[in-house]
């Protein structure tokens, strides 16, 4: 069964909490987005960004300018400008910084506008906002981006907006499915794609739970196995076991594997059932776990809803164990009462 369609609103707000970006992500309006393609939504999302980081004023930085110029600027080429008999012209061959908004930062948000600029089916009205965006930012030269180009940028902590819109330009440049021929761009649905979504699904929940639940003390946490071996004594072959969510309350203690699947469910013997899997890997956390006397563990696993809510819940090995589904596609007012409910 495929999976219903995510409002483009709603998955705007997993990525926001996911990139624990929510406070930058809400200074963009999407009920404004004119339709409900993903590829509009971040063409909308860059230019209302780089029109706030315009009016605020780009990132500038220095850049180190080589050039012949008349008397001394910076550090002379004391060789190259005698080479050249400069100094009897009152010129000198100089390496000096100036202060340039050519940084790596704006190259990147330029050069994603030119490849929002090609691609098939954005939509008319935004792709003239692209273009014209794009025009405006004189100076900044635009460059072939890699995954690279995000790891070699260097932001000021106060520059937390600027972050966010690098997140949307690495997910737009990771979502091209690129006709090098025709010289333009498909956008994938990367909703599609069960592995990113799941880091997404993931990341969405670990935020959401330590920015909107304050009750509960939230960590990603490190099982180890209670296990011993003469052979291997560090116990360095076993993979290593780390919760997606880990949540403490007083004497409570909650483990939760997120899971995204297109089906949430699956079938065996035409029968619906929990992936075996997942159920196995929250087992093992639970049985391995340290728990203090007096403290009750539980496990919960969590899907997105597809064909059925569940809230099925189970003693295995005397453990609570709770299998749920959160339902994406409704309001997202009422998404989040969903799952304050849930958890909190």
């Amino acid at each position: 069964m495929e999976a219903p369609r995510i409002p483009i609103r709603n998955l705007y707000y997993l990525l926001c909490y996911s990139w624990n970006q929510l406070k930058q992500g809400e200074l963009v309006d999407v009920s404004k987005v004119p339709t409900t393609e993903l590829v509009d939504l971040f063409a909308f999302v860059l230019c209302d960004g780089i029109q706030h980081l315009a009016r605020r004023g780009l990132e500038q930085g220095y850049e180190t300018q080589d050039e012949e110029i008349a008397g001394v600027r910076g550090r002379m080429d004391v060789l190259g400008s005698a080479r050249r008999f400069l100094p009897a012209h009152g010129r000198a061959a100089c390496s000096f910084d100036e202060l340039t908004a050519n940084t790596l930062a704006n190259q990147i948000l330029k050069s994603t506008l030119r490849q929002l600029g090609r691609a098939q089916g954005l939509n008319a009205e935004l792709r003239k906002r692209v273009q014209i965006l794009r025009r405006d930012l004189r100076g900044i030269d635009e460059i072939a981006v890699t995954s690279q180009s995000f790891r070699r940028v260097q932001l000021h902590a106060n520059n937390r907006f600027y972050r966010f819109l690098l997140n949307v330009c690495e997910l737009i440049q990771g979502s091209w499915l690129a006709d090098q021929k025709a010289g333009i761009y498909r956008f994938r649905d990367f909703v599609r794609d069960e592995r990113a979504m799941a880091r997404v699904f993931q990341n969405f929940l670990f935020n959401f739970i330590r920015t909107e639940i304050a009750s509960w003390q939230i960590r990603r946490e490190h099982i180890e196995w209670c296990a011993t071996s003469a052979l291997d004594p560090g116990l360095t072959l076993l993979p290593r076991m780390e919760t997606d969510i880990s949540l403490q309350r007083g004497t409570q203690h909650l483990i939760i594997d997120a899971k995204y699947y297109q089906d949430t469910l699956t079938q065996r013997y035409d029968a619906a059932k929990v992936h075996s899997d997942n159920l196995y890997q929250l087992m093992s956390y639970l049985t391995n776990a340290k728990r203090p006397e007096g403290e009750t563990l539980q496990g919960m696993l969590i899907y997105p809803r597809v064909d059925r809510t569940l809230r099925e819940q189970y003693k295995i090995q005397g453990y609570g164990v709770m299998v749920a589904t959160v339902d994406l596609n409704r309001d997202w007012k009422d998404v989040k009462g969903e799952i304050i409910e849930l958890i909190g």
